[in-house]
C-alpha cells in the first residue's frame, strides 16, 4: 500500500476508532491487511501533523489536527490553479468542473471553507454542485473560485 493510501486509511481510522497507541493503529491496519512497522506509523503521525487530545474513557488518543480557515481557504486556492477546468452558475447553483479525480477532494474543502453560504454540495470524480442559500451567495461563490486563479 502506498503512503497516500495508508494517510487516508489512517485518517478514516482516527473516525471510527479511539486510538491511544502507535501500537493500535499496527494491529488496525494488520487487520485490514496492511502490514507496517511502529517506526512507519510514528513517521505516519508526524507527517499527518496528529496530536493527541483527552479520550471520553480516560486517557489520550491520536487526532487530526484542527483546520484554520486559512488553512483551507490555502489548500483549495492550491487544488483549484492544480484542478481547475470551468465554473458557471445559475440561480442558487454553482458548478465547478475539475480534472478527473478532484472534485471529491474540492468540494471537501468548499463545505469547510464556505458552510455559511451553503446548502448542499453534491460532487462525482469531476464535477462540484454547489447549491448555496441564496443566488447572491451564489454570485459570491463563482467570483471567488474566478479569484483563486
Amino acid at each position: 500500500m502506498r503512503k497516500k493510501e495508508r494517510h487516508r486509511l489512517i485518517t478514516r481510522l482516527l473516525t471510527e476508532k479511539n486510538i491511544q497507541k502507535q501500537e493500535d493503529f499496527v494491529d488496525l491496519l494488520k487487520s485490514r491487511g496492511v502490514v507496517v512497522t511502529q517506526a512507519t506509523i510514528s513517521r505516519d503521525i508526524k507527517e499527518l501533523k496528529l496530536i493527541k487530545v483527552p479520550s471520553q474513557e480516560g486517557g489520550y488518543r491520536y487526532s487530526l489536527p484542527a483546520e484554520t480557515a486559512e488553512d483551507v481557504g490555502a489548500k483549495l486556492e492550491k487544488m483549484l490553479k492544480d484542478a481547475f477546468v470551468s465554473v458557471d452558475q445559475m440561480e442558487k447553483f454553482v458548478v465547478l468542473k475539475t480534472l478527473p479525480g478532484n472534485a471529491s477532494a474540492i468540494a471537501n474543502l468548499i463545505e469547510k471553507r464556505f458552510q455559511d453560504n451553503l446548502f448542499s454540495v453534491l460532487n462525482d470524480d469531476d464535477t462540484v454542485l454547489m447549491i448555496t442559500r441564496t443566488e447572491a451567495a451564489a454570485q459570491d461563490l463563482r467570483r471567488e473560485f474566478l479569484r483563486f486563479l
